[in-house]
């Protein structure tokens, strides 16, 4: 495959991969039938819309891409179920995760009992003390006094946890979006479309997506009895902000949640997302990218050095004054998770300097790392090594609690299981890109070793991690607001619909910056002589970064992706640049 302006080795080591003709071919086609430029079109291209297909794809609306709820099993015994609760006016208890994807698929139940007049107890548990899930302890305290225990984001595979809410006399329903094994737990009804036993592709749900799908189930079986439904749709502002937090692909319903969800997220009816967005500094047009760079973290912040329950207060408010001090407290969480980070990330990265450069899975450990944040130094880490990462803190018990993040190609959820099922790890598993585990201390080098082998057995070749993928060559005239809102009209962007990804070619970088001693500001002039702001995220010490900095007249081709920026109220473009070359030989 011919490489990009001919770029087989970036200053990040990475081979761009430009289009195919073929692609090109359609997206010319596409353009011209639908008015679009080379660029959208050359977009849809890639996702293999066709030229009369454009219209919906650009306007994705929830009933188009809403199956029906009974496709996945066990979805009408749930709706029956909850029915039946808010008739009888039973005792129920939301036991959730304390993630994003957790926090709001409990805050969306919460509310929707509420309506009922049912006020659910909500239970999340302590991410150090008890972990992920629901355990044996926890449930047969709950079991004791509730008559139903929903759980949410979890649940899936707690078999030992189950059978204790059942001997108590509770019934449990499980609405999750985790890895199943063949055998079920012994709940009343399992809503998973990752069970074994599903036929339906649409198990690119996360949690939220799941709870809202039952939600329209139970309204479709309300209107038949002619009782009174609730107004589902303003929940999308919470399940897209879920939707885009749990990273799951932005594809069909997905995107169509988040679409819509972003819009009435806009509309600042919800006054715990008001009171979030304003402490987070978030005055432009809400897109994916503040939900997972500004939102999220925020929120994330209570499970990790908190109580995740902050999170539930925040989204289940009533009023502004009540959510402001809530916002609050969770914008100061978030600034003490970034500076421990931090911490954990400078020590992470000295044990790493001892490490073989041959290896294909990289791990680092100590008793002394806060766990609630191993995930985003795990998550920092991969990025920075382009391999599998996993960092454990390891207890006053010797077990090594481990976060792992892993790259294309490498399902780290499915390699810790098998891991786990040897006898190597005492718990493990989780998705293809993000999973945990538990072991032993004294068997870690051990069972480390068995994981790496797991991963070399799948013959992966690095080399497909190195590509970058690019959408199109750019000139800094070419680039205006009015085609990067015409681009946007594909997304929203995330996972499984990644934002365009362009290039600037023989770019002469002038007036550059380091801010906060990591990422360099500076702007970008190429032959047609109109200059472009640009922001190079954790680059100061990179090769790349250090290589543009010490350039005095050196021209570069710049990889990135644009954004319109309104800061300060001037709206302008900026290229966020993700990589960098030096000018190739042809």
């Amino acid at each position: 495959m011919t490489a990009f302006l001919n770029v087989t080795s970036s200053l990040s080591n990475r081979k761009w991969i430009g289009p195919s003709c073929e692609q090109d071919r359609l997206a010319s086609s596409i353009a011209q039938i639908n008015s679009l430029s080379q660029l959208t079109g050359l977009l849809l291209a890639k996702r293999n819309i066709g030229p009369t297909q454009v219209k919906s794809f650009l306007t994705p609306k929830i009933r188009e891409e809403m199956p029906d709820p009974y496709i996945l099993n066990d979805v009408k015994k749930t709706s029956q179920r909850l029915i039946k609760a808010i008739i009888n006016k039973q005792k129920i208890c939301i036991f959730a995760d304390y993630d994003v994807d957790g926090t709001v698929s409990a805050s969306i139940l919460y509310l929707w009992f509420k309506a009922y007049n049912i006020i659910p107890e909500v239970y999340i548990p302590d991410r150090v003390k008890e972990g992920y899930g629901p355990n044996t302890e926890a449930m047969e305290v709950l079991a004791k006094r509730n008559d139903l225990i929903i759980c949410v984001d979890c649940g899936t595979v707690a078999h030992d946890a189950l059978n204790i809410a059942q001997k108590e006399g509770a019934e449990t329903i499980i609405l999750d979006h985790h890895q199943s094994d063949s055998e079920l737990p012994p709940a009343f009804a399992v809503v998973n479309p990752k069970r074994k036993d599903e036929t339906e592709k649409i198990d690119y749900l996360c949690a939220a997506g799941v709870v809202f799908i039952v939600l329209v189930a139970v309204n479709r079986l309300l209107r038949e009895q002619k009782k009174e439904t609730y107004d589902l749709m303003s929940f999308l502002d919470l399940v897209a902000l879920a939707t885009v937090a749990d990273v799951v692909p932005l594809i069909k319903l997905n995107r169509a949640i988040v679409s819509q969800g972003l819009r009435i997220f806009a509309k600042r009816n919800r006054p715990g997302l008001v009171a979030l967005a304003d402490s987070a500094g978030l005055k432009a047009k809400p897109d994916s990218s503040h939900l997972s760079f500004l939102i999220a973290p925020r929120i994330n912040a209570a499970g990790r050095l908190a109580d995740a329950n902050l999170a539930v207060k925040l989204f289940t408010s009533e009023t502004l004054n009540e959510a402001y001090p809530v916002a609050t407290e969770l914008n100061k969480l978030n600034s003490e998770r970034r500076s421990i980070e931090e911490s954990i990330l400078e020590q992470a990265l000295d044990q790493i300097k001892t490490v073989s450069s041959d290896k294909s899975l990289i791990w680092v450990a100590s008793k002394d790392w806060h766990p609630g944040v191993i995930g985003i130094v795990a998550a920092r880490l991969k990025e920075k090594l382009n391999l599998p990462v996993i960092v454990l803190y390891i207890d006053e018990n010797g077990i090594a609690v481990g976060s792992a993040r892993s790259i294309v190609g490498i399902d780290i959820g499915d390699k810790i299981r098998k891991v786990t099922k040897s006898g190597h790890f005492l718990a493990g598993g989780g998705h293809a890109l993000a999973a945990g585990l538990k072991c032993r201390q004294e068997l870690l080098i051990e069972s480390m070793s068995v994981l790496e082998n797991e991963i070399n057995k799948a013959s992966f070749i690095s080399t497909a991690s190195q590509k970058l993928e690019i959408d199109s060559l750019i000139t800094t005239q070419g680039v205006t607001t009015e085609l990067v809102e015409e681009i946007n009209g594909v997304g929203p962007f995330g996972s499984g619909n990644p934002a365009p990804r362009v290039v600037i070619a023989n770019c002469q970088i002038k007036n550059l910056k380091i801010l906060n001693g990591k990422h360099m500001k500076f702007v970008c002039q190429d032959r047609t002589q109109k200059r472009l702001e640009a922001i190079f995220f954790n680059s100061a010490d990179s090769i790349a970064g250090q290589r543009l900095n010490a350039a005095i007249g050196e021209s570069f081709h710049l990889c990135g992706k644009l954004e319109i920026n309104d800061w300060g109220g001037y709206r302008r473009v900026v290229l966020q640049v993700e990589d960098v070359s030096l000018i190739q030989p042809t």
